[in-house]
């Protein structure tokens, strides 16, 4: 095997190939956290930017698989068995190592670099370089099982995967993680390690904590939306502004509700003469699930239905009892399409349309 090592170490001098390493946090991406599996996430700095992470739903899961060093040997000595080393050295590879109780499964994914990048030296020679990071998932699935749990898994980012044997010889991993589980024992503000908290750690090289959003999982919510629109009403189109304040019960329910504003503005015969007609509107949004199956997507509406009540009693275009009544029929990025009926005493009933963009 060492000697395998000093061969490919020595390919890669030949080639002139360096590792492009990434910068930063994962978790402190906006928005990258739903990319990962689990509900909470640890994340630890190994050095030379290579970095692990743990996704998971409950404490005791990480507890029961913290033993990582025994994982990583075994997918070192399989990877070894299939790795194609005839692949460009400047492609990342994804591989996904399933678990199962009697077998293990390697699934392996090349990426070229969608361009050819050098870094350049006075009096040396142009270095290529590797842009992207390997990336190896770890996740444990049940013998019958052909999907992929979505509670529990292990993800490493390193420039190389050789850099997981490496990783191996210098003390692993082990102790990184006994000491980011201990730090989420000792945590003063909230029992961590009750299932019903969620968090997110990381852990620098020097293993000090940085705890992020950690509370209640299923913990309410605000959510704001504004946007600017256009209705048909009665024939006549008429631009208009929404506002909006959604209370969400659960990240874990599809529905949510809304108090809101919408301010309509009629031209008269000049651009000054404007005339506003605004209603507050009560409603209920539903949403679909993201991937992970449990958690809603709250950036898409499968629907919605609103009822609003004028705020200005008099009789300029719509009548003093009017009812307005609408909800989402599409929703798809920022654009929204709101067909709405306006009706007074339940008898003079028409239909409009709205046209919504905002967020």
């Amino acid at each position: 095997m060492r000697l395998f090592l000093l061969i490919t170490t020595l390919m890669l001098s030949v080639a002139e190939i360096t590792m492009a390493q990434s910068t930063g946090s994962r978790l402190s991406e906006p928005g990258v956290r739903r990319k990962f599996i689990g509900i909470s996430h640890i994340e630890i700095d190994l050095g030379q930017r290579n970095t692990l992470l743990i996704g998971f739903d409950r404490y005791a899961q990480v507890q029961a698989h913290k033993n990582i060093d025994s994982v990583l040997r075994m997918f070192v000595a399989d990877y070894r068995k299939v790795e194609d080393t005839t692949q460009s050295p400047t492609r990342a590879i994804h591989t996904l190592f399933k678990l199962r109780d009697e077998a293990r499964d390697l699934s392996l994914r090349y990426t070229p670099q969608p361009t050819t990048d050098f870094r350049v030296q006075d009096g040396e020679s142009p270095v290529e370089m590797k842009t992207q990071q390997d990336t190896l998932q770890v996740s444990w699935v049940p013998a019958l099982s052909k999907a992929i749990p979505n509670d529990f898994a292990v993800y490493f980012f390193v420039n190389s995967l050789h850099d997981l044997e490496r990783l191996l010889s210098t003390g692993g991993v082990n102790q990184k993680v006994e000491k980011a589980l201990e730090s989420v024992r000792d945590f003063k503000h909230h029992d961590l390690t009750n299932p019903r908290y969620g968090f997110s750690l990381l852990q620098s090289a020097d293993n000090k904590p940085t705890f992020r959003t950690p509370g209640l999982i299923g913990e309410p919510f605000l959510s704001f939306h504004a946007g600017v629109g256009v209705g048909l009403i009665r024939t006549q189109w008429v631009p208009s502004l929404n506002f909006e304040v959604e209370l969400v019960p659960s990240r874990f329910r599809r529905v949510g509700y809304s108090i809101g504003y919408t301010g309509n503005f009629f031209f008269g015969q000049s651009n000054t003469d404007i005339t506003i007609r605004d209603f507050l509107n009560v409603g209920v949004n539903f949403y679909r699930f993201n991937k992970d199956g449990r958690t809603a997507a709250f950036n898409r509406q499968v629907g919605s239905f609103y009822i609003g009540l004028p705020l200005r009693r008099d009789d300029y275009f719509f009548e003093r009892n009017t009812i307005r009544v609408g909800g989402t029929v599409y929703h798809n990025g920022l654009f929204k399409v709101q067909p709405e009926l306006y009706m007074s005493n339940f008898k003079n009933v028409y239909p409009g349309l709205r046209l919504v963009v905002g967020f």
